[in-house]
């Protein structure tokens, strides 16, 4: 077995009242990837803030190589080897990937400028190397993939003098090839005895790269350090929200009447010649790779996107869908498929984020009545399990998870909403918040709404939808039923069954 690299042992961490962690414990060593899960405010990212020097802890200690660790801020964490790559990246788009690799050592003293051009060429093209990747270093980081910019990151991490790499929910906004060549390049890190956290909540990503597991549940570890296969997916679910749950099978409704018929939509230069249909109390499920067009065709049913031909219809009528207030008075809700920059109104409270567009049910003669926006709110609070349940708080200081939550609240309590459009609702939320969600839009259709979800994570639409309608290079090129598991979806996904 190979050595610790770095070693946590009883850290505690609270903010005024609340106990952010009771009792973390990790062990890296070098060779393996680490997975750490857990809740949104399982206690994670203050973990993960401690490993890094953004945070002191109030108790516990930290060890590196056998030393003691004390950090007191991030550069010092990365001065000692402890390297964090944030969800959403650091890196200057409009700058060259070669800027960005030797932006360090610009803020450090030691610029580029002064340093031999053919040494510099050298020093980029190892870290470039070093994660796979072959593409003009003067191109501006901009017009790089979403899994390129990502890999560059890393590789100006890793010449950083990194013995640990931090991946906080690093697949997140991949596809899955390039989750699959991150893959490879994490192996080859630790292969060069690194050590890497991968944080995430995918279990299947999980059992696929993770050497071994640790699982924090309020602030404390309820597994530690267990090697890959030693537990069951149910297992880790247990540990993580600490009670078992079915997530393989959701009770959907029987779907009703056909409700809205898209008729030979399109978007130039996204999607052409999109066609269906959809039913009362029916889940359709839409999936394309990045760049395939599905995730807009969510966005041109809700008013985002707007088409360039084509006709949707609502319960018999056509409609005349030109900005996404013209869709929300149809009756038509949306789940935004970025939170953070989409969705919440970071400023504003839990109250003001929820009732946003339900302004019409909550006013007479254009004055707010509050009473009557606490009892629309307060049930929805209570039934999706809003932590804390407090609508007067920030909606800032709240977990991911609770914000995703928020959103399905303001969606469905939103002015006579027919027809929901959830734009990857799950994206970035635990186990527990994810089924929580599932089985909220799975009762929304049992109530009689129609319903689409914009996935790219085919275990959701296996289980939530009733069927599940594949888009490749902007065309609908199949239509999957519910039980048909995910080999046919994933043919039509690549081309491989044409």
């Amino acid at each position: 077995m190979q050595q610790p690299i770095l070693t946590v042992n009883g850290v505690i961490k609270s903010f005024g009242t609340t106990r952010a962690l009771r009792d973390g414990r990790l062990v890296l060593r070098a060779g393996e990837v680490h997975a750490l899960m857990g809740e949104n405010g399982a206690g994670k990212s203050t973990l993960v803030k401690i490993l890094v020097g953004a945070l002191t802890p109030d108790a516990g200690e930290m060890r590196l190589d056998g030393a003691l660790l004390q950090l007191g801020s991030v550069a010092e964490g990365v001065a000692a080897g402890l390297v964090p790559i944030y969800q959403h990246l650091t890196l200057m788009p409009h700058l060259s990937v070669r800027e960005n690799l030797l932006a360090f050592d610009v803020a450090s003293g030691s610029g580029w400028r002064a340093t031999p051009v053919r040494r510099n060429d050298e020093r980029v093209g190892a870290m470039l190397a070093a994660v796979g990747l072959t593409l003009d270093p003067e191109v501006p980081v901009a017009s790089l993939s979403v899994g390129e910019q990502q890999l560059v990151e890393i590789a100006r991490g890793l010449a950083r003098d990194c013995r640990v790499l931090i991946l906080d929910e690093p697949t997140a906004t991949l596809n899955r090839r390039e989750v699959d060549r991150l893959f490879v390049i994490l192996r080859r890190i630790c292969a060069e005895g690194r050590a890497v956290l991968f944080i995430s909540h995918r279990l299947d990503e999980i059992e696929e790269i993770a050497d071994r597991i640790t699982v924090l549940r309020d602030g404390v570890a309820t597994i530690e350090g267990a090697p890959r296969g030693t537990l069951t997916i149910n297992d880790i679910v247990k540990a993580v929200i600490g009670r078992e749950i079915d997530i393989n099978e959701l009770k959907l409704p029987s779907p009703g009447e056909v409700f809205l018929r898209v008729n030979g939509a399109g978007v130039n230069d996204v999607f052409t010649d999109v066609a269906f249909e959809l039913r009362r109390r029916e889940i359709l499920g839409i999936v394309g790779l990045l760049g395939s067009g599905a995730l807009e065709i969510g966005q041109a049913l809700s008013g985002v996107l707007l088409l360039d031909r084509g006709s949707i219809e609502l319960a018999g009528t056509r409609l005349d869908v030109k900005s996404r207030r013209a869709a929300l008075r149809a009756g038509i809700g949306l789940v935004p498929s970025d939170r953070e920059v989409e969705g919440i109104f970071p400023t504003l409270s839990v109250w003001n984020n929820a009732l946003a567009s339900a302004f019409p049910r909550i006013s007479s003669l254009g004055w707010l009545r509050p009473v009557a926006g606490r009892a629309l709110l307060q049930p929805w609070i209570k039934r999706l399990a809003l932590s804390p349940p407090d609508p007067e708080r920030n909606v800032g200081a709240l977990s991911g998870g609770n914000q995703q939550k928020l959103l399905i609240i303001r969606a469905l309590i939103a002015m006579r909403i027919r027809l929901l459009i959830a734009l990857e609702p799950t994206h970035g939320v635990d186990v527990g918040t994810r089924a929580v969600i599932h089985r909220t839009l799975a009762d929304a259709a049992r109530d009689g709404m129609a319903v689409v979800v914009v996935s790219s994570d085919l275990e959701e639409l296996l289980v939530l939808c009733h069927r599940v309608i594949v888009v490749r290079s902007g065309r609908i090129v199949a239509e999957v039923p519910r039980g048909s598991g995910a080999a046919p979806i994933a043919r039509e996904l690549t081309g491989a069954a044409a």
